[in-house]
């Protein structure tokens, strides 16, 4: 077991909520074509329609919602967007020049480029809030989450989704788990010590989900590959990315 993934295990019994992971060099334009740990080259355009189904429960869930204030922090391409009903009033949010300009154009929402801030919106403005793939990119994620509490309103949903590195691939694979490989995660949880954060900035959990079952990630090729941990990165598993749906009390 990997010294990370060890000091990501003492989170548990711990008062800390993630775990500090050095940024290492990246000067790729996040949504330029790369190579996924496996070594496959991934061609990001083709890939659309398969993240838009990635994020369709999120979307559903958004959509049950009444007509509100909806932004998407790290909207990227807008495949998020692009599912929200346009009777709420849509936002996407991503530091990104390529992915606001595409985000617009296949959404037809709002964007604008940055990050979240002290002051980009006003205190109780904001209806739902979804972070996806995001709060792991964030070098203080105890203040993104309280930003994220001020935007909202009283009953406001936060969706919040980022790697576990508690799960059972994260445990048995080591430094060869697969969400190591992104030079860009540099704030770890497992799924008890982010729901333990949103508990302690004003949230009550209303949901979790592990999204695998019923995805394209669930393969034969991924159970077998978990069969031998000894070589290779980790597949795509259950428990390894969860979301947290959390209302602001």
């Amino acid at each position: 077991m990997s010294s990370i993934i060890d000091r990501c295990l003492a989170l548990y019994g711990s008062d800390d909520y993630f775990v500090r992971y050095p940024a290492r060099v990246s000067a790729d334009e996040y949504w330029d074509d790369k190579r996924d740990p496996d070594g496959r080259l991934r061609d990001i355009a083709a890939e659309r329609e398969m993240r838009k189904a990635d994020l369709a429960y999120i979307a559903e869930a958004v959509n049950a919602r009444a007509p509100g204030r909806v932004v998407d922090i790290g909207c990227g391409l807008g495949e998020l967007l692009e599912q929200i009903d346009p009777r709420h009033e849509r936002i996407g949010l991503d530091p990104s020049a390529k992915a606001v300009e595409m985000a617009a154009q296949r959404s037809g929402a709002a964007t604008l480029r940055g990050v979240l801030e002290p002051g980009r919106f006003q205190p109780a403005s904001c209806d739902v809030i979804v972070a996806h793939h995001v709060i792991e990119h964030v070098d203080e994620p105890v203040a993104f989450v309280r930003l994220v509490a001020e935007a909202l309103r009283t009953g406001g949903l936060f969706v919040v989704g980022t790697p576990n590195f508690a799960s059972a691939a994260a445990r048995l694979f080591g430094e060869r788990y697969r969400l190591l490989h992104d030079p860009t995660h540099v704030s770890l949880f497992t799924d008890d010590s982010l729901m333990r954060l949103l508990r302690d900035s004003g949230f009550r959990i209303a949901s979790v989900e592990y999204p695998f079952f019923g995805t394209r990630f669930a393969t034969l090729e991924a159970f077998e590959r978990m069969q031998d941990p000894g070589t290779g990165v980790s597949p795509a598993f259950w428990g390894s990315f969860v979301t947290v749906f959390a209302e602001k009390t």
